[in-house]
């Protein structure tokens, strides 16, 4: 369809029309498209305005920014009537982050901050967790400096107001989004959190062990030396994988100790994790476990090595035979 059937569909008074306009939409040239989406984030339904909004967020324009951060107030101001669900404002937030609207830092500091409490089937609920996220991670793609300030918080942002849990998978963002900062004070709510995680979950530890990597902290084996202990399997062989990222000579025999203790897939993953050493000294502390008792530890130290070229290995599956 043409730029004027587009625009024809779209002032239809039937919201499927409406929604059908805005899909359309996505075949129109840039420079056309972006005009027509800054009417339909406008919608009186909400429905279409979080369409135009998500579009908005993938078009690489800046012609309409300073229209899409004075809606992001605007919806702000009065955000359970206007924008509930949070669902335009997490758009447009994005929208900022890939644009790098650096005048739009202070809006997502209040989309940080922000939270909505609605009802959900008759239950209250904090709609705003994936509004705080998208502003996390959008003030960070703008390198304010008081991203690290803003969104540190997140990282312990454990319940919402009613008490009730709130989705581990935010935090993941919230850490996602520090890294993202680029900052090395973003290591210290992070250390933080590997310290005392409290009741947290893994997959949130497992995202702060990998960020001490990621901002590349020179006591990275001090800080995720601790998990190899942790009584989950699973995160403490994570721990090794990222240990076996640094490098260090103390690294392998840190390994070889916690292996000792591991079964499953925590004891494959930490064997590869020693496997993926390749300097001298690593190389022999690996060719140590050919000699432990447990079958299930040479097994797994023959799967590390199946595929490997390295002469020492090879010579090593040779002597080891079957297991």
């Amino acid at each position: 369809m043409s730029f004027d059937e587009v625009a024809a569909q779209y002032k239809s008074a039937k919201t499927v029309d409406r929604i059908e306009a805005v899909n359309r939409m996505k075949r129109l040239p840039v420079p056309d498209r972006v005009p027509l989406l800054m009417k339909a984030i406008r919608d009186k339904s909400n429905f279409v305005a979080t369409m135009a909004a998500e579009q908005l967020g993938l078009c690489a324009d800046y012609s309409a920014t300073n229209e899409m951060l004075e809606r992001f107030l605007w919806l702000s101001e009065a955000g359970d009537a206007r924008d509930p669900g949070c669902h335009i404002r997490s758009h447009i937030a994005f929208a900022f982050g890939r644009l790098e609207h650096h005048a739009a830092s202070e809006a997502l500091k209040l989309g940080i901050r922000t939270v909505q409490i609605e009802g959900v089937g008759g239950v209250p609920f904090d709609t705003a967790a994936q509004l705080r996220g998208n502003c996390a991670l959008a003030l960070a793609q703008l390198h304010d400096r008081e991203a690290v300030l803003e969104i540190a918080p997140l990282m312990f942002d454990m319940t919402d107001r009613m008490g009730k849990p709130n989705p581990y998978s935010w935090r993941v963002v919230a850490t996602e989004a520090l890294v993202r900062t680029g900052e090395m004070s973003a290591l210290i709510p992070i250390v933080i959190k590997l310290r005392y995680p409290g009741e947290e979950v893994p997959e949130v530890l497992q995202e702060c062990l990998q960020a001490v990597l990621s901002l590349e902290s020179r006591d990275a084996v001090a800080i995720i030396q601790p998990y190899l202990q942790n009584e989950d399997m699973y995160l403490a062989s994570f721990a090794a994988l990222m240990l076996a990222q640094t490098r260090k000579p103390e690294v392998p025999e840190l390994i070889f100790e916690c292996i000792q203790r591991f079964k499953g897939d925590a004891l494959k993953a930490a064997v590869l994790a020693l496997a993926s050493l390749r300097e001298t000294d690593a190389r022999k502390v690996l060719y140590r476990l050919a000699e432990d008792d447990r079958k299930d530890v040479r097994a797994a130290l023959r799967e590390a090595l199946a595929s490997s070229e390295i002469e020492g290995d090879v010579e090593l599956l040779k002597k080891m035979g079957s297991v």
